[in-house]
């Protein structure tokens, strides 16, 4: 939302997004240019694996051709936008309002995921943001950048304690977009799964911020809108509401259970299906839309940060549903 007070930027990021689901792994990578050009996308799962992939839910790869996963991000600019729910986005600010366009200003993917596995529900697991190193890969999820190094043109208040946490004019300090990336995940009917019953209403819905920092989050009076309030010489008001975030990722009993302790960042579950594998075992499958953005409102959404650069990388496991 900081585009109250500067140009757009075009952002050059690189990301990678990895999934580990049923002892698989699942590789995307989204490299970017100042002219959107996009180098080298993968998405990958491990041969000889009980999961494909698909992103028509038609036709699946234990592989998928990077040329595919190309053609869903032509035109790709990622900006800082809104979004309360994961799935309707704005952008340009309170003050200059637009509708963000899918793939233009923040990434959507489909995927349509089958199984012959035993476990239905799956999870996003083992956030390691806190961890990994930008160029040193860790197994787990994560998303971490480079950083940008910014000197402030204002004095500004960063942080929940007024004095403490002040950022002087001229000081300087590395400022990263890692820390406000929101990633959305909404569970969607299979269409082609006939035997995919549910009501709308059953499905999964969740918005992950994997900072795990829930005190720079969402429309906080510092940081971000602090500083954009000071430069712009008029105190802007953040949306009262707040939208709901998971910080924490769900964990198991233990390394080797199926057992989850929550639900917390449970993002489908797979239904059984009338396609068979060639031993005659069913598929089960599910179909989810994975939105990832910049949120403008985030406390650490400074100008400076659209011009860092981005990795990600996702881990799924699946597990049983809990007992109540």
């Amino acid at each position: 939302m900081k585009r109250l007070i500067r140009k757009l930027l075009l952002s050059i990021l690189s990301i990678a997004l990895s999934a580990v689901m049923l002892g698989t792994v699942t590789y995307a990578w989204i490299t970017m240019t100042n002219k959107n050009f996009l180098d080298g996308l993968v998405l990958n799962v491990s041969s000889g694996a009980k999961l494909e992939v698909s992103l028509d839910g038609v036709t699946y790869y234990n592989k998928l051709p990077t040329e595919i996963i190309s053609e869903h991000f032509s035109g790709l600019k990622i900006c800082d936008v809104t979004s309360f729910d994961g799935l309707n986005f704005s952008a340009g600010g309170p003050l200059v309002f637009r509708e963000a366009v899918p793939n233009v200003d923040y990434i959507s993917l489909t995927i349509w995921i089958r199984s012959t596995g035993t476990e239905r529900n799956v999870f996003l697991v083992d956030n390691v943001s806190e961890l990994v190193q930008y160029d040193i890969d860790l197994d787990g999820t994560y998303v971490i950048s480079r950083g940008v190094d910014w000197k402030a043109d204002k004095t500004f208040i960063n942080g929940i304690n007024a004095i403490e946490d002040i950022v002087h004019e001229g000081e300087n300090d590395v400022y990263y977009a890692s820390d406000a990336v929101r990633i959305a995940f909404l569970e969607q009917i299979n269409e082609n799964n006939p035997l995919d019953s549910r009501s709308p209403d059953s499905l999964q819905k969740v918005i992950i911020d994997l900072s795990g920092n829930p005190l720079r989050g969402y429309g906080v009076p510092y940081g971000a809108l602090d500083y954009a309030s000071r430069r712009i010489g008029l105190e802007i008001q953040a949306p009262l509401e707040k939208p709901a975030v998971v910080n924490e990722l769900t964990e198991f009993t233990s390394q080797y259970s199926s057992e989850p302790l929550d639900e917390n960042s449970k993002i489908m579950e797979l239904i059984g299906s009338a396609e068979k594998d060639n031993s005659g075992k069913t598929f089960y499958t599910g179909k989810v839309i994975v939105n990832i953005w910049v949120e403008g409102w985030d406390a650490d959404c400074f100008d400076a940060i659209l011009d860092d650069m981005i990795r990600m990388q996702l881990k799924f496991r699946t597990g049983k549903s809990i007992t109540l």
